[in-house]
């Protein structure tokens, strides 16, 4: 039990702030926010209502002083335990702050508060013709500062990005409370990038600026039923490698579309085991016929049933009505319903389906299959009743096996529904030592005093490992010979304290600039060939390659990656962050630390909200947190895109480290090894 007088005596100056009342401990208020949408549950001490977001500073200032640990809570719809507060603190309940401060179109930008949710959002959008990307399934209930939390994605993401993409600046309380704001645009590394996903553990958002897109002009909605899921899958993974980019695409299985019609007649055949809803968008409204055309044709030569295109705005709605109300819909079958969040390279897709299906059958549960087919996210929605322990047990069973077959075919544990308490774990199968401790400094760095959202997302030593962690890069055959010497020469100036100037084609970093006593560490060597996956639309490349070379290598299989004429290698470009934009196509790296360590961050999926985006972090970084020796990127298949004329930044390098910048330096380079001039002042 806690001590409730931790929290009376710092009472009155707490009202103070946010007014009288709004302090809460009274017992009711305290179960109420006990638990989430997740299954774990835990007490906090003290739950603070806020009415302006200029409150949340000064009273994280006054719980970090004493040592109360504290969590930003909204909606709660999390499915992780991401707002359960283990260590009890307080609860800092920002659902009242949900003003859409400004909605500026000519910028496309739209200025909110973390509580605003997210379809009031999208309503306040629409009479200017303009909307928000990211809608979750949740998104009638769930809130912008949850979503920011989560990185939390929807139907739409598989063509205009999850949260991450589509966040422009925030405003952002640090666990401190400092009062910071970041944009990914900022010289240097891409703080504000990090902040999303971290589901409180790195700071607060308090204000949110997001970008919005004009309403497409033509909308096509259509849906496919096939006699098996396998068929369905086989069509997805072919509408994806011809090189179209849906709107979204959707799957569902029988059971999930049975719970969601409720008893209505279905308009689908009988016999259906897996219907797919497949929108397409655009300003050419023959394009998008013609994209239709070729998605029928593809559904019909993959075993479809049945194809129909939605003739009115009410049968689009019933569609999506049927797909985002599935959740729901299975919890009218059972008290408990336990959402799996894995994600696999798209080409895996059926069989991952298989593999879900045969651990199902082994725990004999009955479970809704739900996929963003389109970028590989699985969502078995398996119902249960949490009084049986022994169904519990089996239920959770389940989901880590559902977990562990996503690894194994190169996938991640988490799409969009975040890693919280219950995936703790998961994280030792995913990640090896060397991931973890960076993750862990990161965390460190931003919250040396572990008060915000404590034991979240990383685990913890309860948490065994249960099995041999993932094997490191060094063992790895991808691992070319060159990037081996890399590594071994980093490993060996470590142990002396040699410093290092990380050098490239030196497009940027001039000879000059390089401070006296360092060593260069070239990487033109790091040349390989890349490593297209055409059917997963990927391809890793190490860092050393010129952007052209690159680009050329793609053209001869017929794909490009979507970025304007830059010049430079692979991981110059990164570093240096001249065209901020490239984060958008950069899916995972593989870095050297200061100490020789090896990581890899992100992967071959599309999605991952495992750990903490440190893929984004390096955007900018300058060679001073990691040298990056290879990255994967996101691909498009058919003719490239037009983009608009592109010129470098004049002060592509005008970065002046904040207070952050230099705790993150320390934490992940603490002798200022790599590239030391840029953080001159780290001994201060």
């Amino acid at each position: 039990m806690f001590k409730t007088d931790r929290i009376s005596a710092l009472k009155p100056e707490l009202e103070a702030i946010v007014g009288e009342g709004n302090v809460r401990t009274e017992e009711a208020e305290i179960l109420a926010y006990s638990y989430d949408a997740g299954m774990a549950k835990a007490r906090p001490e003290v739950v603070i209502a806020f009415t302006a977001p200029e409150q949340v500073a000064p009273v994280v200032k006054i719980l970090h002083k004493a040592g109360i640990p504290f969590l930003p809570r909204l909606a709660g719809t999390n499915l992780s335990g991401g707002t359960i507060p283990l260590k009890g603190g307080a609860i800092l309940n920002l659902s009242r702050l949900k003003k859409i401060r400004q909605i500026d179109t000519a910028a496309r930008l739209a200025l909110v508060e973390p509580g605003v949710v997210n379809l009031e959002l999208q309503k306040a959008l629409e009479p200017y013709g303009y909307f928000y990307a990211p809608d979750p399934a949740s998104q009638k209930v769930s809130t912008i500062g949850g979503n920011i939390g989560e990185n939390a994605g929807g139907p739409l993401c598989l063509k205009y990005g999850v949260t991450s993409d589509n966040v422009e600046k925030l405003e952002v309380v640090t666990p401190d409370g400092e009062v910071k704001t970041w944009s990914y645009r900022d010289p240097g590394p891409d703080l504000m990038s990090l902040l999303v996903g971290s589901e409180g553990t790195l700071g607060i958002v308090t204000h949110a600026w997001l970008k919005i897109l004009p309403i497409p002009r033509y909308i096509k909605t259509a849906s496919a039923s096939f006699n098996s899921m396998d068929d369905a899958m086989k069509a997805v993974t072919r509408v994806i490698g011809d090189g179209m980019v849906p709107r979204a695409l959707e799957a569902m299985d029988s059971v999930s579309l049975d719970a969601a019609l409720n008893g209505k007649e279905s308009p689908f055949p009988a016999g259906t085991e897996a219907v797919l809803i497949i929108e397409l968008d655009g300003s050419d409204a023959a394009k998008v016929t013609r994209e239709l055309d070729d998605v029928k044709k593809i559904c019909s030569s993959s075993g479809c049933a049945f194809f129909r295109v939605a003739a009115e705005e009410s049968e689009r709605d019933l569609l999506w009505q049927a797909r985002k109300g599935a959740y729901p819909a299975m919890a009218r079958l059972a008290p408990d319903v336990l959402v799996e969040d894995g994600v696999v390279p798209r080409p895996r897709l059926p069989e991952a389906l298989r593999q879900t299906r045969e651990i199902l059958s082994k725990y004999k549960l009955t479970a809704g299959l739900l996929f963003h087919a389109g970028d590989g996210n699985l969502h078995p929605n398996m119902v249960f009743d949490r009084r049986d322990i022994q169904e519990v047990k089996r239920v959770k069973k389940a989901g880590y096996e559902i977990l562990k077959s996503c690894i194994a075919l190169g996938g991640t544990i988490s799409g969009e529904h975040g890693i919280g308490v219950e995936k703790r774990v998961a994280m030792n199968w995913l990640y090896g030592r060397a991931e973890l401790d960076f993750f862990r400094r990161i965390k460190e760095a931003f919250d040396p005093a572990g008060l915000a959202n404590p034991d979240k997302i990383l685990p913890v030593a309860s948490d065994a490992r249960g099995e041999e962690p993932p094997a490191g890069l060094a063992e790895r055959a991808s691992l070319s010979p060159e990037a081996r010497n890399v590594v071994d020469e980093l490993r060996l100036r470590a142990r002396s304290g040699a410093p290092t100037a990380v050098t490239g084609l030196g497009t940027r970093l001039k000879a000059e600039r390089i401070m006296e006593g360092a060593k260069p560490l070239d990487l033109r060597a790091l040349r390989g060939r890349a490593a297209i996956d055409r059917e997963n639309l990927t391809a890793r490349v190490e860092a050393g390659v010129p952007l052209g070379e690159f680009r050329a290598q793609l053209k001869e299989a017929g794909l490009n990656v979507e970025l304007p004429d830059l010049k430079g290698s692979v991981g110059g470009l990164i570093a240096s962050k001249v065209f901020p934009g490239l984060r958008d196509v950069l899916l995972g790296l593989e870095v050297v630390t200061a100490d020789g360590e090896l990581l890899e961050l992100g992967g071959r999926t599309v999605k991952n909200v495992a750990g903490y985006d440190a893929v984004k972090l390096f955007c900018g970084s300058m060679g001073a947190y990691g040298v990056i020796i290879a990255a994967t990127f996101a691909l498009s298949a058919g003719a490239r895109r037009q983009h608009a004329a592109f010129e470098e930044p004049a002060a592509w390098d005008a970065f002046e480290p904040d207070t952050l910048h230099l705790r993150l330096k320390r934490a992940l380079d603490p002798g200022n090894l790599l590239n030391p001039w840029i953080y001159r002042g780290l001994a201060q």
